[in-house]
């Protein structure tokens, strides 16, 4: 795998490299067009593309024309996805890229002779570049491209359209070795640099990521690094590892936008027009990762995203990712560049901003702005889980699904003493680990953190229960019966139940896994955080937890009367049992 200069590569047919707005280091935001496909595709041993090629022609054209319309500065599509006639219309007919504009189309499988057929019939439109056939292994047919398309100028200052294909230089992995009976892979991979020099832009095809760690350091730093795939198992971890090792580098030597492109979820696979579909029952995971200082989880910018699709989590790593809504879609965003050189109050540090999500419109053959919110998944997933929902009514009402991370969160106690627990950079269920699955509650798009979602939301059950069921609770919060309900608003951050004449509380079941020195470690946080906070409603604390099926209330020490000192946190004599029997929540 080698890395080439795009303004070399142009430099050798006397071209001038382009000057795309998203590599200039201005405080402008550039405009981004994602579109992630339906599937089925078809793959066998002649092609690998879209089943349907009229169907994913008419898509593929129209968005074409959605990004000159929205003038789009940076179009992408995905790995075996773009028919080849309809590129060929779309140049023959002048819908191309705007001047400053980089389209990145990931295209159909093709082979050398379909290719050069290509370059002949718009040879009066484009110039089509890639690297030498005897480049290229003679033992293979087919050839995985993207094309990299837009414009630049000859040395007389006319224009010239430019598609520049690549080829994906190592193959998927399977159990049947599929593509890599296939395959004829290409040796290149093409660098675009911005013109003052600041910002840098390149394209991976999918398993190019497994062969690409030689050279990853020239791919990652001041760069947009964009992965378009047609792949069952995304976020599997020898297709992350160039992201995990990229993230795990210090921030300064990987400054980088990363972005992630496959298709819409679900993809079904047939090998004959006509033939049995077979599903792969994947997740989509279409992903922009961004660097620590480049991008917010500030409430105004996350639940906007949130609202159309474009949903947040803070990996690990200090980096933050943020997941495409799963189902075929044209994603738009307001992007802000790496680098801003310019005054420093005019950076702008908020991240990808999504302003419109299109979906396919068959009646009229078109992408169509969408103006309600995609299903998040989580009002599905309350349906089989129905205490819960009950427990949760009082947050639902809000609309919020941030307090819907945040009040769980708190409930479990799985929070810091920190006055900023709440920032979602905090929440655990918002944190994205190595293995890059979405653990958020109020994003359910696959079942991968069912089991983290599970525990989490069976602790607002038990709490609902005890508000329901217990009459007796500990003085410090006097007033909690029946009548109280489980509430947040980041007016009372700190507290999770509010009684009937308005006392904010916080109430906090812990599980039987946790030790006597983590529930007294937990306590002491919960107690500081109240404290520091400093309201008259500091002391309205109560702990509660399971031991042999029965209910105990954990005594406190920082609320025991003097006399009560030498109590141990858990000692029985502070502890009321609870007579009913354990409720069922399945």
């Amino acid at each position: 795998m080698l890395i080439k200069s795009v303004a070399e590569k142009l430099h050798e047919h006397g071209l001038a490299p382009p000057d795309l707005e998203f590599l200039r280091p201005n405080e402008h935001r550039y405009t981004a067009l994602l579109m992630q496909p339906c599937s089925p595709i078809l793959a066998n041993g002649q092609r690998i593309g879209p089943a349907d090629v009229a169907a994913a022609a008419a898509k593929g054209r129209r968005f074409l024309e959605l990004a000159c319309e929205e003038h789009g500065h940076l179009a992408i599509t995905p790995e075996y996805y773009f028919p080849w006639s309809a590129l060929k219309e779309a140049i023959t007919d002048g819908v191309t890229p705007p001047l400053d504009a980089l389209w990145v189309i990931g295209s159909e499988s093709t082979t050398q002779d379909e290719l050069e057929r290509f370059k002949q019939e718009i040879a009066e439109h484009c110039l089509v570049l890639h690297e030498p056939w005897e480049n290229l292994a003679q033992d293979r047919t087919l050839l995985d491209p993207v094309t990299l398309l837009f414009h630049t100028k000859k040395q007389d200052q006319t224009l010239q359209l430019v598609a520049l294909i690549q080829f994906k230089t190592y193959p998927s992995r399977d159990d049947f070795f599929f593509e890599e009976s296939l395959l004829r892979k290409g040796t290149q991979i093409y660098k675009f640099a911005g013109t003052s020099g600041h910002l840098f832009a390149a394209t991976i095809i999918c398993s190019d990521a497994l062969d690409i760690e030689p050279v990853l350091g020239q791919l990652n730093y001041q760069s947009t690094l964009i992965h378009i795939q047609l792949n069952p198992s995304p976020t599997h971890r020898l297709y992350r590892q160039y992201r995990t090792k990229t993230f795990q580098t210090d921030a300064d030597a990987t400054n980088c936008h990363i972005v992630c492109l496959n298709w819409a979820h679900l993809v079904e696979e047939v090998d004959a027009e006509g033939g049995k579909p077979k599903p792969w029952n994947n997740i989509s995971a279409s992903t922009w990762y961004c660097p620590k200082n480049k991008c917010s989880s500030a409430d105004q910018i996350v639940r906007p995203n949130h609202n159309l699709g474009l949903y947040y989590t803070y990996m690990e790593e200090r980096r933050h990712a943020l997941r495409f809504h799963n189902e075929e879609a044209v994603f738009k965003l307001l992007v802000p560049k790496l680098i801003c050189v310019a005054a420093a109050q005019m950076a702008n540090h908020n991240g990808p901003i999504m302003v419109g999500r299109y979906t396919w419109n068959t009646g009229t053959k078109s992408w169509m702005s969408e103006e309600n919110p995609p299903k998040d998944g989580f009002n599905e997933y309350l349906v089989n889980h129905q205490n819960a929902k009950i427990a949760l009514a009082g947050v639902l009402g809000a609309n919020d699904p941030l307090a819907v991370e945040r009040v769980l969160a708190l409930s479990a106690g799985k929070i810091s003493a920190s006055e900023t627990w709440h920032s979602l950079e905090n929440i655990d269920s918002c944190i994205l680990e190595q293995d890059e699955v979405v653990r958020r509650i109020s994003v359910v798009q696959d079942d991968q953190g069912d089991n983290f979602r599970h525990l989490r939301i069976s602790v607002i059950s038990e709490i609902h229960y005890l508000l329901k069921n217990h009459p007796e609770w500990p003085k410090q919060v006097a007033g909690v019966d029946a009548n109280s309900t489980v509430q947040w608003s980041m007016q009372d951050r700190n507290f999770n139940v509010r009684t009937v004449d308005e006392k904010p509380t916080l109430i906090v079941y812990l599980d039987d896994t946790h030790t006597p020195k983590q529930i007294t470690n937990r306590a002491d946080k919960l107690y500081e955080l109240l404290r520091k906070a400093g309201s008259r409603h500091q002391k309205r604390l109560c702990i509660v937890r399971r031991e042999h099926g029965q209910i105990q209330f954990v005594q406190i020490e920082a609320l025991t009367r003097i006399d009560e000192a030498n109590l141990e946190m858990t000692d029985i004599a502070a502890i009321h049992p609870l007579d009913d029997p354990e409720p069922d929540h399945g």
